[in-house]
């Protein structure tokens, strides 16, 4: 936990039921790291060539159907929580998502204020329609946090989290290279600190689950990465359309090499 105080003490952890949770939790995730998510081509694919402007507006804009609605699902599992102390432990998450008190600093606003800087509206970004991969992955995780047990959803939304702190430094180094004045802050605000979610979500996985969810958790966890390798595979769709430059052949650093202000759509680049 980042913000407050953990409402739970080292006598939670150390009984049966939460050793053997805990274990079996930390054998899921390090099986997961053989899906083939963690050796998607696309986390290779811009290590030797820079995306177009137009390729990059076009994955980064479609990512935002996913940072979204990421807030409403963290409420609604804490109105999951069988006690206080769950509850209260999620809501740390939830108030660093948020911003800690400062809306401007929630991390959906965080993520239009860079899609602004490379002229993508609001209005541009909640108009773009929402890719088949990315509307598997938020019904699935609305299914998991509704309709299973809060171990479980827990359990997933670790997961979920843990495929962050590899990915995301990608994605800002794919922005960078071609945005050169993109603001940047929600990959510096939403990236390594998500390694200590995922494990808040992983505790209270230990404190309240039980051998009976842990099927349901290898499941559960593999579609999700299942659901986040077809993503990857929607975006390297787009790339052979895309002319991209490699590193040696960069577009100079000024402001006309930004994309027209004010995008209506952001349809496929091609």
């Amino acid at each position: 936990m980042e913000h407050f105080n953990s409402p739970f003490e080292f006598s939670d952890f150390v009984g049966a039921r939460a050793i053997e949770n805990q274990k079996f939790f930390d054998d899921v995730l390090a099986r997961a790291k053989d899906h083939r998510f963690f050796s998607h081509p696309f986390i290779s694919a811009f290590d030797e060539v820079v995306p177009t402007r137009d390729l990059a507006s076009f994955i980064l804009t479609s990512f935002y159907k996913i940072v979204a609605p990421f807030t409403g699902l963290l409420c609604s599992l804490g109105g999951q929580a069988p006690n206080l102390r769950s509850r209260f432990a999620l809501m740390d998450n939830l108030y660093e998502e948020m911003g800690c008190g400062d809306l401007n600093a929630a991390h959906p606003s965080l993520y239009l204020k860079m899609l602004e800087s490379i002229d993508v509206t609001e209005n541009a970004a909640e108009a773009m329609p929402t890719l088949p991969s990315i509307r598997r992955i938020n019904d699935h995780l609305r299914d998991v946090v509704e309709h299973r047990h809060f171990s479980v959803a827990c359990a997933v939304l670790a997961s979920a989290e843990s495929t962050i702190p590899p990915t995301f430094p990608i994605l800002a180094a794919m922005a960078r290279n071609a945005f050169r004045d993109i603001d940047l802050s929600f990959f510096d605000r939403h990236g390594p600190r998500d390694e200590g979610h995922a494990g808040d979500a992983s505790m209270l996985f230990a404190v309240s689950g039980d051998r009976s969810h842990f099927a349901t958790v290898e499941a559960d966890v593999k579609l999700d990465l299942d659901y986040r390798s077809d993503l990857f595979d929607e975006w390297m769709l787009a790339m052979p359309k895309a002319k991209a430059h490699r590193l040696s052949e960069r577009p100079p650093r000024h402001l006309s090499s930004r994309p027209v202000a004010n995008h209506q759509s952001v349809p496929p680049p091609g």
